[in-house]
């Protein structure tokens, strides 16, 4: 479990050389501040949603408290570095030729002119794009041991389309004539799962495969000793056995059959938060922050080498993916406000 206490504060932490350049969206004096948070205030920032703060400066914290690589944090992309920026934040910057770019793209689009992408679903994996877990909620406090059964279901997390199926009282439906309470934990607090009995993580009730997801929602359900119930998501499939670390469902009758025998079956309960512990461990603090290091010394660093030396393909190469990058999101924006017009 990683609490705030984990995320001690780095040394040098206002240092502007380091051949890894984490960039957030913020102006010179939020920086400052961001950069001189204590670990109280980190576990806040980091749980905002905003995936320039949880991909590039909780990755730049972490890494820069290892003390293995080079690193930085600034609020723009600079030249004679690797620059790490997330894709919303890219679209917003552009980034020149001058300028090696590796795209954190979550769940947003490809920005096809950056020269490397980290994507968070193994079923992303290119080339050029390789995949690192997210890492596991700030200041995560695990389920109080002294709670016995199952009376409290809850989800943790933005209840937005695409994340949850269905609004919070259709789940309550679902669960109140069992005696069981649905909840939908308060946005600050989704790392509080000490009165949690079962955690959620359904985006629809159906067999799509959501492969631009990560798998977050069952790695705080493992380390919190929490039991899963998943739905279709190929990440949860990658990383996750479906009935032996979490349980999967696909319709609304499987989720009431599955909270009840976590209810009804106390040696299925437990040996969901067993198998679950035993798969935290690949997904520490730790392990990641490890993750992150092979994957910049290694694929990234030998995709920059390649850059610097053939300058004269990779500017035409950004200039013909800038053009058709934005030409792809410009499109998808018309088609979006034409749907809407209906």
């Amino acid at each position: 479990m990683i609490s705030a206490a984990d995320l001690k504060s780095p040394t040098n932490l206002k240092t502007n050389e380091g051949l890894f350049n984490f960039v957030i969206e913020c102006n010179d004096s939020e920086l400052e501040g961001f950069l001189s948070l204590t670990p109280n205030d980190r576990v806040e920032v980091f749980s905002r949603g905003r995936g320039d703060l949880c991909w590039c400066l909780q990755t730049y914290y972490l890494l820069a408290q290892h003390g293995k690589l080079s690193v930085q944090c600034s609020n723009h992309l600079q030249e004679g570095c690797i620059n790490i920026v997330h894709s919303s934040q890219l679209l917003k910057v552009k980034g020149s030729a001058q300028e090696f770019i590796v795209c954190v793209q979550a769940d947003y689009p490809h920005r096809p002119w950056a020269q490397y992408h980290i994507v968070q679903n193994g079923n992303r994996r290119t080339a050029n794009a390789s995949y690192i877990p997210h890492w596991v909620q700030p200041g995560l406090i695990r389920r109080n041991p002294n709670r016995k059964g199952v009376t409290r279901v809850a989800y943790a997390g933005a209840p937005i389309k695409g994340n949850l199926a269905g609004p919070e009282n259709s789940w309550q439906n679902l669960l109140r004539p069992h005696g069981i309470e649905f909840v939908l934990l308060t946005s600050g607090f989704w790392h509080d799962l000490s009165a949690v009995d079962v955690l959620v993580g359904i985006r629809s009730f159906s067999k799509k495969s959501y492969d631009l997801k990560p798998a977050s929602k069952l790695f705080n359900a493992w380390h919190a000793q929490i039991p899963f119930i998943g739905g279709y998501d190929s990440a949860y499939r990658e990383v996750g056995a479906p009935g032996e670390d979490y349980l999967m469902v696909t319709t609304p009758e499987e989720f009431v059959t599955a909270v009840l025998r976590l209810r009804d079956e106390p040696e299925l309960y437990a040996r969901l938060v067993r198998q679950g512990e035993e798969k935290a461990r690949l997904y520490t603090q730790q392990a990641i922050t490890e993750i992150w290091e092979k994957t910049l010394s290694q694929a990234i660093i030998g995709r920059y080498e390649q850059w610097k030396r053939r300058p004269g393909l990779e500017h035409l190469r950004f200039s013909m993916m800038y053009d058709l990058g934005l030409f792809e999101h410009n499109t998808k924006q018309l088609v979006k406000r034409a749907l809407k017009a209906f």
